[in-house]
């Protein structure tokens, strides 16, 4: 089951990674228009779990009907009905990426973990076979690993990218296997640093137990 809003408390125990950021509300915008180009699980790399669009026009530009459409597209991707204009965040933008060519390395500054969303808006590329072919704006869900310091980009493979952008992604969970990206987990898991914490506070109290007897016997 998909959980895009995580607790304070867990907040808290997990180490180093932004929660997922799909604030939830109530119903979204009439929609936006689909457009005669299809989005693939291929077009990015991670290949997508999920995809909707493309719908035509730029819904990354942030205007009220902009939002409003991509609450209806957010909705449509992760199969609910919660989001409206105003009530989803975003964790990163990018705006007029040189995409002439594919495939289009993109890197949003963020680490990304497990579940995430993102969109790519790309303009009028004519190229074939990759090109949309018409102003447009498509909805990616996919997994970004456990990686240890997060997936640190993907690769979009289409022509003509313009704006991206990522509005949710995960948290580290601490592993003590292979994690990949450079070895096996260092972070402890929640649970892991609960005993730490207790086996310390176990020692001084026995520190001071001793310091009291001696000082009784003295």
């Amino acid at each position: 089951m998909r959980n895009l809003v995580f607790g304070m408390a867990t907040a808290a125990l997990v180490i180093g990674a932004p929660q997922l950021a799909l604030a939830k509300g109530g119903g979204g915008g009439t929609g936006p228009t689909l457009g005669g180009h299809a989005c693939a699980s291929g077009d990015i790399t991670p290949g997508a779990q999920a995809c909707t669009g493309w719908y035509t026009g730029n819904l990354d530009g942030g205007s009220p009907t902009d939002n409003a459409d991509t609450a209806v597209a957010l909705n449509t991707l992760l199969g609910v009905s919660t989001f409206t204009a105003t009530n989803f965040t975003v964790l990163s933008t990018l705006s007029n990426l040189p995409g002439n060519s594919e495939p289009n390395a993109v890197d949003f500054s963020v680490p990304m973990y497990g579940e995430t969303v993102i969109s790519f808006h790309v303009g009028a590329a004519k190229g074939s076979p990759t090109g949309v072919g018409y102003q447009a704006t498509a909805f990616y869900e996919f997994d970004a690993g456990n990686l240890v310091g997060g997936l640190q980009s993907i690769l979009f493979n289409i022509q003509g990218l313009s704006n991206a952008r990522l509005y949710s992604t995960g948290a580290y969970q601490g592993c003590t296997g292979d994690c990949g990206g450079g070895g096996g987990g260092s972070v402890p898991e929640p649970a892991t640093w609960a005993l730490m914490l207790i086996g310390v506070g176990c020692v001084g109290a026995g520190a001071r137990m001793r310091r009291r007897d001696a000082i009784i016997a003295a």
